[in-house]
């Protein structure tokens, strides 16, 4: 990710992310994906500016493209690493629930902050986070709107991983390689297996 100042998730930043992955798919070589900032951030959330300007109509068109974008990330075949370093608020911090591993460097600061300008999380927010860290934390953390360093995110089960921020890369490849180490398609199955059945009855 690389928008400048703070990786605003703006409507064709999200459309050329899912766009990245579907051309993705047709490289059966692919056996795992990491999701990183160019930026002092990781991504600080929608761009509200572009937001400002919306009508009704374009403000729900809006929101079909990060679900469109979060979905495919989250069903992509292989398994999806996130690094997270600074800011992950808000939509960045739904990106980072579509992926299956997130990794936090020492700096990151991750939250909800929506219900503090009068929205919630309308990109997966409300249905993933209480799937990856509890139905009660989930509340906590969306009705509070407050923000969660490295160790705390660690502590709650949002964050998988932490490391020095100078290490992020690195520590993302030793989990792509631990991975790589397994069959592929055994992967590939499980992933699908998981995901598919995490919200069915047994």
């Amino acid at each position: 990710l690389n928008r400048s100042p703070v990786n605003a998730l703006s409507f064709d930043l999200l459309y050329s992310l899912k766009e990245i992955f579907e051309d993705m798919l047709k490289d059966k070589n692919i056996r795992a994906v990491i999701i990183q900032s160019e930026l002092d951030h990781f991504s600080a959330g929608a761009d509200l500016k572009e937001r400002k300007i919306m009508s009704k109509d374009d403000a729900g068109k809006a929101l079909d493209n990060f679900n469109d974008c979060f979905n495919t990330i989250e069903s992509f075949p292989t398994p999806v690493i996130c690094l997270i370093n600074g800011y992950c608020l808000g939509g960045g911090a739904e990106l980072s629930l579509a992926c299956d591993f997130r990794i936090g460097s020492d700096d990151c600061l991750i939250g909800f902050p929506e219900v503090s300008i009068g929205i919630i999380p309308g990109a997966g927010g409300t249905q993933r986070l209480p799937k990856v860290i509890g139905l009660s934390n989930a509340k906590y953390w969306i009705y509070t709107a407050k923000k969660f360093n490295s160790e705390q995110s660690l502590d709650y089960g949002f964050l998988d991983f932490t490391c020095n921020k100078s290490n992020l890369l690195n520590k993302g490849i030793d989990l792509a390689k631990d991975i790589l180490l397994n069959a592929p398609i055994a992967i590939k199955s499980s992933k699908k297996s998981i995901n598919d059945g995490y919200s069915t009855n047994i």
